[in-house]
């Protein structure tokens, strides 16, 4: 098994998709979309930043 990159968590407010990502460096990053599709390609936004060479 590999290393583990993220914890994802997705939930609703209203209107609003709030994802929270923890790194595990301990960060925590918090992205908000009123978009599913679009919360989902900022996490992979988020991440492939991170960690791609």
């Amino acid at each position: 098994m590999g290393d583990k990159l993220a914890e994802v968590e997705i939930s609703k407010d209203g209107e609003m998709y709030i994802a929270k990502i923890l790194l595990p460096s301990g960060e925590l990053v918090n992205l908000e979309n009123e978009d599913f599709e679009e919360v989902l390609e900022q996490i992979a936004n988020d991440l492939q930043e991170r960690y791609s060479n």
